[in-house]
């Protein structure tokens, strides 16, 4: 948990510190990152209730007073994950009109939809809690905040998000592999953004199912505790994987990465990933960064 706060923390701190990481797909990551630590932050209400009062189990009303900022923020990341792809799509398919959107507006009006989306599960949730349902024992995991028909439609929208994910995320890497002039850099960092995107579906997909068709139907409450952790293992490594990824496939992240964490990088020339402020495009393009020295030579 502390390394996803960690590695998530940096993502977002990069964020500021690059310009060239400042365009609507890095801020929608950002976002992401800082949604995942909220997200993980309710872990400790979790580890509380069940290995330090060692109730497990605590009424209804009571874990969603605990866990409902942490449950709108895990909806925010699926969310996020999904405007990544969709402004990736965009780009790419119509790069002259993408290049001409305000990306201020798309970020803050993604980001607005996000809460806005989650806020509708926790409504219902709060008015289900304020039956007489609201005083049944639960395990409180984040997810577990969602109840009575918020549950279900909650995990429902989890499936259909990511599958879209799938859908449009692949839709991408297929026209950087067809489309001409697309650098290598630039389809290694898409790729970067791929493996996140299969990380988080991956982990979510199999979260549901456990969630809505497997713990019903076949696990006893005796052991709901233990089947809850080893399932929640897949969607907390892809909440805090981002930075490893970015670390291993994007090298203008890890150039600013290793800066910030104070390691001394030499001046090369070298291809990068950008997203440049003067066009206000973030279609990507490949770029030579030449050492102070010539750029020095330059101007004698």
């Amino acid at each position: 948990m502390f390394a996803g706060y960690f590695g998530n923390a940096l993502v977002i701190w990069a964020t500021f510190h690059n310009r060239k990481l400042q365009g609507s797909c890095n801020c929608f990551m950002a976002f992401g990152c800082f949604a995942d630590i909220i997200h993980m932050s309710a872990h400790w209400v979790y580890v509380y209730t069940t290995v330090v009062t060692g109730e497990n189990f605590i009424p209804y009303d009571q874990c969603l007073f605990y866990q409902a900022i942490p449950f709108i923020f895990v909806t925010v990341s699926i969310i996020m994950t999904l405007f990544v792809g969709i402004d990736r799509l965009v780009s790419v398919t119509f790069p002259l009109t993408y290049g001409k959107t305000n990306k201020n507006l798309i970020v803050i009006g993604g980001i607005v939809i996000s809460i806005l989306c989650a806020l509708y599960f926790v409504v219902v949730s709060v008015i289900y809690s304020h039956t007489a349902a609201g005083k049944n024992p639960v395990l409180c995991a984040v997810v577990n905040a969602a109840g009575g028909r918020a549950f279900f439609d909650w995990f429902y929208f989890c499936v259909l998000v990511n599958l879209i994910d799938l859908i449009i995320y692949t839709t991408v890497w297929v026209i950087l592999l067809l489309k001409s002039g697309i650098s290598e850099e630039s389809k290694k960092v898409f790729r970067s953004l791929f493996v996140v995107m299969l990380t988080v579906a991956f982990g979510w997909l199999a979260n549901a199912f456990v969630h809505v068709v497997i713990i019903p139907a076949f696990v006893s409450v005796e052991y709901q505790y233990e089947v809850t952790f080893l399932f929640g293992i897949p969607v907390n490594l892809a909440s805090s994987g981002t930075f490893v990824t970015l670390y291993i496939f994007s090298q203008e992240y890890r150039q600013t990465f290793r800066k910030l964490l104070g390691f001394n990088l030499p001046e090369s020339r070298s291809s990068s990933m950008i997203f440049t402020q003067r066009s206000k495009t973030d279609v990507p393009i490949k770029v030579a960064t030449v050492s102070k020295r010539r750029i020095g030579d330059s101007h004698r």
